[in-house]
């Protein structure tokens, strides 16, 4: 009996510290600031109370999407200095492999803080394989205290949710395991089966979670140099578009001109140069009928559900790059011609840039927007912040 007792006091007093250590933590991660808005890390998007503290601010503006949105930081022209100072604070969600399945979690995750608000999905042709979402970079992004907070949220459909299960089991086929600690998540706060033990190991369990979660965010952004809100605000209006587009085309003259594909010469000269020379390099295989739609429709669903105004913007290939590859213009814009034909039949706003794939200083690389491209995309997503703004 004084065993069980001592154990009894023991875990109280386990309890009582991990939340005053929870609590300080949590306390701890920063509010916004530009350069922590724009950072791209899985650490980010992966502590669900660190993203909620993120988005919860009137002038927050959440973009997800995948690698395109980490390529050129610090170039001058990427949110993370155009948006400087201003009246909008973009929230990046996403790198490379992110797709939209794993964004309907994590927008689920976060739903009652970005309701009434707006949000881009940044959509890659890249994602569009037959099998969408790959299971090795769904194990990647997957964050428990995200899904936790998916499965919590009554404002998201049952019908929703069946679907993102249903994906999940999908994806984790060859991850038992993985699926087996999901599914005990679905038990306890989605479907609330259990008897009163196991409600107080859920409640542990949660905790646990998002103390881990907190713990390494708030050490991450102290690294980082995060902690300290540099984004006072400013101007309600960006009005310099044009000079900065005049930038790119300058910048694009001397860094861009060198190589027939319109690329980066650094990039060209590292990553492509000799693929071409010996043309190794894969054909792509992208196409219209692919997984991702339905992904796709799930986010959209619960942007309707959550009450998030949405804008899909399409991200092009490089033209002249994917024409050398035998992903000629016929396949591209029946892809292209899809996703608008998506956009369309769900009544999504869109963005759409594939009209300038053959444009000269767009891209750094085979598909990834520099210079004149990130302008354009940036005063897309912008121009649809401040759309019925008063």
């Amino acid at each position: 009996m004084k065993n069980i007792k001592a154990m009894g006091i023991a875990f109280i007093m386990f309890l009582v510290t991990i939340t005053g250590v929870g609590i300080a933590t949590k306390n701890g991660i920063p509010a916004y600031n530009i350069r922590y808005g724009t950072w791209i890390s899985t650490t980010k998007f992966g502590c669900n109370d660190g993203m909620k503290k993120l988005v919860d601010n009137d002038n927050v503006f959440a973009v997800f999407g995948s690698s395109e949105l980490k390529h050129c930081q610090r170039s001058g022209f990427h949110a993370d200095s155009i948006y400087k100072n201003s009246d909008i604070k973009p929230v990046f969600i996403g790198k490379g492999g992110f797709q939209s399945l794993g964004h309907a979690i994590i927008l689920g995750s976060i739903g009652q803080e970005l309701k009434g608000k707006k949000v881009v999905i940044s959509v890659s042709p890249q994602w569009f394989k037959s099998y969408g979402f790959r299971k090795d970079a769904f194990g990647s992004m997957y964050s428990e205290t995200n899904m936790i907070a998916f499965l919590k949220n009554k404002e998201i459909s049952d019908e929703t949710k069946d679907y993102v299960i249903k994906r999940i089991k999908e994806l984790t086929d060859e991850n038992p395991t993985m699926w087996k600690n999901i599914r005990q998540d679905i038990k306890w706060y989605r479907d609330n089966n259990g008897n009163v033990i196991d409600t107080v190991r859920k409640n542990v369990h949660s905790a646990l979670a998002n103390y881990k979660a907190d713990t390494k965010l708030y050490i991450a952004s102290v690294v980082k140099g995060y902690s300290n809100d540099t984004n006072e605000g400013g101007k309600d209006r960006i009005t310099h578009w044009n000079k900065l587009y005049k930038k790119a085309v300058k910048r694009g003259e001397k860094k861009s001109g060198h190589n027939r594909f319109g690329m980066s010469d650094r990039i060209y000269n590292k990553n492509y140069k000799e693929k071409v020379k010996k043309k190794a390099f894969k054909d792509l295989q992208y196409t219209s009928d692919s997984m991702e739609f339905d992904d796709l429709k799930c986010f959209i669903d619960i942007c309707r559900q959550e009450n998030i105004d949405v804008m899909m913007v399409m991200q092009p290939l490089n033209a002249k790059w994917a024409d050398y590859t035998n992903f000629p213009k016929a396949k591209r814009d029946e892809l292209y011609g899809a996703v608008r034909n998506f956009a369309k039949n769900n009544n999504v706003k869109l963005a759409d840039l594939t009209s300038m794939e053959y444009d000269d200083y767009m891209f750094e690389d085979d598909s990834h927007l520099a210079l004149k491209g990130l302008v354009y995309f940036n005063e897309q997503i912008y121009n649809f912040y401040k759309q019925d703004k008063k």
